[in-house]
């Protein structure tokens, strides 16, 4: 009688935190929408970059700081 008691409670438990679990990932995230080729992604971070006050030279030439940037921009972790 008590596993059956314990076991339907665990149920409804598990029952009513998956939804709230699910809707909080969809929330959270920052990266770009899975739409996005990843080429597309990554000519919209490095002309943003470029806005940013980043050279060509600084991006061809994979410079440290512009590169994080780009990668950064990539994660979702820039605007």
């Amino acid at each position: 009688m008590r596993s059956i008691i314990v076991a339907s409670t665990a149920a409804i438990v598990i029952g009513l935190t998956s939804p709230a679990m699910s809707l909080a990932q969809k929330t959270t995230g920052q990266a770009p929408p899975k739409s996005q080729s990843l080429s597309e992604s990554f000519n919209k971070c490095v002309e943003l970059a470029r806005s940013r006050g980043y050279s060509s030279s600084d991006l061809d030439g994979n410079r440290a700081a512009a590169r994080n940037f780009v990668v950064r921009c990539m994660q979702g972790k820039q605007r």
